[in-house]
């Protein structure tokens, strides 16, 4: 973990300190990493490398993606609720909230994923800008003699929604500006909107077709306006919402009209219960291979 602390240097060394403080206190207790990334390890190569030089993927430099946790919680989830095997289904999973990541899922594996190299990638977010054109940062430090520290804190911090609205990165704070005619906020809104939708169907040819479109999260949970919009742009595949339950944003359950031919669930994401079922497989595995006393 220390040696790739570089690569997420705002989480790699807070969580390092909190296992050598577990350490020093419980002493030899068994401590478990659940990696965010994990679920992401079957990505397709040609997502995992970035066209860049080669030397970059030598270097560990690839799309790692994140939300992984969630990502997989959804899926279980999904595949218990619709009654079906994750064999032949494929998936487009958003996680949306103040950090939003989509997945590519097909028979119970993500092969694609928006999120990157870090924890950053082609949607914007609450304070995150999502991909842009490299050729700005260069512009920026060429030009304007931007440190990496003022890109960095611009990019992860003052982008997304907060950046374009100046307002806020809460969806409730910034539909309560569009209500007061806030032109900025609205256009926050509707940029996150349009990269949601490109985003969907970057996955959806990934996959060749879909199956589920579930949504999860802050945003994704709770926020009907932004669902309605994301799918009324798939109408073409007869994908067809029930607008009423939609509205009623109920968890775990199924959106989508019955004669909808794409089936849409909001899923209420426990990333705390995933971590909690996957240290639960290791123990068990580990006790098993332990001699019994």
């Amino acid at each position: 973990m220390r040696k790739i602390s570089p690569f997420a240097p705002l989480h790699n060394p807070v969580n390092i300190e909190g296992i050598e403080t577990a350490q020093r206190l419980l002493g030899n207790t068994p401590q478990i990493a659940v990696f965010d990334t994990a679920f992401h390890r079957n990505l397709l190569t040609e997502s995992v490398i970035y066209p860049g030089p080669y030397a970059w993927y030598e270097q560990g430099i690839k799309r790692y993606g994140f939300h992984g946790i969630s990502h997989q919680y959804c899926t279980e989830r999904i595949t218990y609720l619709l009654k079906r095997e994750s064999n032949g289904l494929r998936i487009i999973n958003c996680h949306l909230g103040n950090g939003c990541s989509l997945a590519a899922i097909r028979d119970g594996h993500s092969i694609d994923t928006t999120m990157g190299f870090y924890a950053a990638g082609r949607i914007d977010d609450g304070t995150r800008s999502g991909s842009i054109d490299p050729s700005i940062l260069l512009y920026l430090q060429r030009e304007k003699g931007y440190t990496g520290e003022q890109l960095d804190q611009q990019l992860n911090k003052e982008s997304g929604l907060l950046g374009i609205s100046g307002i806020s990165g809460d969806m409730r704070q910034l539909y309560a500006a569009i209500q007061q005619g806030n032109e900025r906020a609205r256009q926050a809104v509707d940029i996150f909107v349009h990269r949601l939708r490109g985003c969907m169907g970057a996955m959806l040819a990934v996959l060749g077709g879909v199956d589920v479109i579930s949504f999860t999260g802050g945003i994704g949970e709770n926020d009907s306006n932004v669902r309605t919009r994301a799918c009324e742009t798939f109408g073409f595949l007869n994908l067809q919402l029930d607008e009423a339950k939609n509205k009623q944003s109920p968890a775990d359950q199924e959106i989508s009209t019955a004669g909808s031919e794409v089936r849409v669930l909001i899923i209420h994401t426990e990333e705390d219960w995933e971590i909690a079922k996957e240290c639960w497989k290791i123990n068990t595995s580990d006790s098993k291979k332990s001699p019994t006393t």
